[in-house]
């Protein structure tokens, strides 16, 4: 019986995706789903190559629509273990990952988060994008509170690192957002609302890498406009299911998205502003209230503010 199956997006990364398929086991109790984006011509004949293990399966995205997002919505349709685990073509799997999650097989649990670890692919160092979700783990663990648990169901928001019984996604009809960046925001925000029973982990089973040029670091108006629209939906979902104790807890606020619409232009942040208030958002994140952060993140929007203007030779 297959008890696992792993979700893969994958484009034009075939020698990554060749170091992650290394680290996952030839067994038969594990499904391995690639679905390719139309990748070049290139590496779609090297991925044919790639696919030599028996519990590997290869798929197309023949949707017509690009990105993760429908790729993993591929993977989902096809998926037949009883868990589910999602890996991005550029990460890996730890040491010995699958001793650690065949542990919970016949658990109860709908999910269980386990803590990441990430590496700068430059020069292996370790890199900073794991963090901010380890973080969140060892707050539930050593403080098992209300707002420690909504940050762990609400904001953790990469579909990684965490295993998924596939009956909760397919019986809730959970998928992800075929947008061109954020698709996993509102996919782990449902995930998290619809779970029952969820245990946490300390123990390391996938490794995020850095590297140039991603979406999590590449800012165009197009990506800043997806995950803006995501943003809106993810507050407006959570404001019609959660109390309003527990919104309050989340601490949700447009502040980041309004300092980084700072990166284009002052009508940018005029929409920004306009968006914002027009979905009933708050704008300043509640830390901000702390005189230091408050005076550090004025001096920040001053210094973007001041060098727009001088490009524009107004300043």
């Amino acid at each position: 019986m297959v008890q696992l199956s792993i979700i893969i997006p994958h484009y034009n990364s075939t020698k990554l995706l060749s170091t992650l398929l290394e680290t996952i086991p030839n067994n038969s109790a594990i499904q391995v789903i690639v679905i390719d984006d139309n990748s070049n011509e290139f590496c779609q004949n090297k991925l044919n190559k790639l696919i030599l293990k028996e519990n590997v399966e290869l798929y197309s995205n023949y949707s017509g629509v690009k990105g993760a997002g429908v790729c993993r919505n591929i993977g989902i349709k096809k998926a037949i273990g009883n868990w589910i685990l999602f890996a991005d073509s550029d990460d890996f799997f730890i040491d010995d990952f699958y001793s650690i999650v065949k542990q919970y097989f016949n658990s109860s649990n709908d999910v269980i988060y386990f803590v990441p670890t990430s590496i700068n692919l430059k020069d292996g160092t370790e890199a900073k994008r794991h963090l901010t979700y380890k973080t969140r783990i060892n707050n539930y663990i050593n403080n098992p509170t209300i707002e420690t648990e909504l940050n762990l169901r609400y904001r953790f928001s990469p579909p990684w690192s965490k295993l998924i019984k596939r009956k909760l996604i397919t019986e809730n009809q959970i998928k992800f957002d075929e947008v061109i960046a954020s698709n996993d925001i509102m996919f782990s925000t449902k995930v998290g609302y619809n779970l029952k029973e969820f245990d946490v982990s300390l123990k390391e089973i996938y490794c995020v890498t850095r590297s140039e040029g991603t979406l999590t670091r590449t800012i165009n108006k197009q990506i800043f406009d997806s995950r803006l629209n995501v943003f809106v939906n993810y507050n407006r979902y959570l404001k019609k299911r959660i109390s309003r104790s527990e919104y309050k807890l989340l601490n949700i606020n447009g502040a980041k998205y309004l300092k980084m619409s700072l990166n284009f232009n002052l009508l940018k942040c005029v929409h920004v502003l306009y968006v914002l208030k027009k979905n009933n958002i708050r704008i300043i994140d509640k830390s901000y209230i702390k005189p230091f952060k408050f005076i550090k993140t004025i001096k920040t929007i001053k210094t973007l503010i001041k060098s727009k203007l001088k490009k524009r030779n107004i300043y």
